[in-house]
């Protein structure tokens, strides 16, 4: 069966040669599709001839795209909280200088989705929740300006056939998550918006239950997926957002794929894992090939 994986399971190069070796591992491993996830926070601004630049590499390694990372802005100081303070580039951003940049740096994406040949990008939205709790009205201010945001970018992403899919996160409640979901699927058509469901992400918020809580609700409108597990919040190993190869026994792999089956996903599992210490590239991606393959038969 086809499967993808994502393009940054070691790290994240800035060396051609690293990426493009990365590239050629993923198909030498036996994988039909990548998703491009180098700079999939901050404010990078792909040329065209980058552009052209990774599609030539698809086709000399014979890999196709399954979907790609967008940013949704400047990236973050380290120590500072993404939902909290202002940035260069951001379409959620209360300044209209800094959220219309964000827009364009989404319309780079969407771009880059088109050369490469996919018809989704993921994008993530940090809900601002404890601004929420503090400051009633700023729900609907926040709100208001990803609508903007969103209505902005519709015509541009209809034109490139190009879906934009939401991800769930874990930084807030799930309650809030699920409200942002419905907003956005109400307000929207499921050709121009839809949900990648991130299954260690939706671990880390509901548990077990985020297949009946989120997948199941939203079936309709999955049309992309990080797979990926975790143990759960703790200290242990294999705790936290650990992005872990998909072949947890005691993760619900078993519930949820005949949920994806049924719904509106189409074409190759994703894989968004990530390599650990004492790994080497090649039997890392053995490994994760063998257990994205065993999902198909769940």
């Amino acid at each position: 069966m086809e499967l993808g994986i994502s393009t940054d399971y070691e790290r994240e190069f800035v060396k051609i040669e690293d990426i493009e070796r990365s590239i050629a591992r993923i198909a030498a491993a036996g994988f039909s599709h990548m998703h491009w996830c180098f700079e999939w926070d901050g404010d990078y601004i792909y040329a065209v001839s980058e552009m052209e630049q990774i599609r030539g590499w698809m086709e000399k390694y014979g890999l196709k795209a399954k979907s790609l990372h967008a940013s949704k802005g400047s990236a973050r100081a380290e120590g500072c909280e993404r939902v909290r303070g202002h940035y260069r580039k951001d379409y959620t951003s209360q300044l209209e200088p800094n959220r219309i940049a964000g827009v364009e740096l989404i319309r780079n994406r969407v771009e880059l989705a088109h050369v490469l040949g996919t018809t989704e990008i993921v994008l993530h939205m940090y809900l601002p929740y404890e601004e929420f709790e503090q400051n009633p009205g700023y729900k609907e201010i926040f709100y208001t300006q990803v609508y903007r945001s969103l209505d902005e970018l519709m015509p541009f992403c209809r034109e490139k056939n190009v879906r934009i899919c939401i991800e769930n996160l874990f930084e807030a409640p799930g309650e809030l998550q699920l409200e942002q979901f419905s907003r956005l699927c109400e307000r929207y058509p499921k050709e121009f918006l839809g949900l990648c469901l991130d299954t260690g992400h939706a671990y880390l918020v509901w548990g077990r239950d985020f297949v009946e809580k989120l997948a199941v609700p939203f079936r309709d409108r999955i049309y992309s997926v990080h797979l990926h597990d975790n143990r759960g919040w703790g200290d242990e190993p294999g705790c936290g957002d650990a992005h872990r190869i998909p072949e947890d026994p005691d993760f619900p792999w078993k519930e949820l794929m005949p949920v994806l089956r049924e719904s509106a996903y189409e074409g190759a599992l994703v894989l968004e894992v990530n390599m650990r210490m004492g790994d080497t590239a090649e039997d890392f991606l053995r490994r994760a090939y063998d257990a994205g393959q065993r999902l198909y038969q769940l």
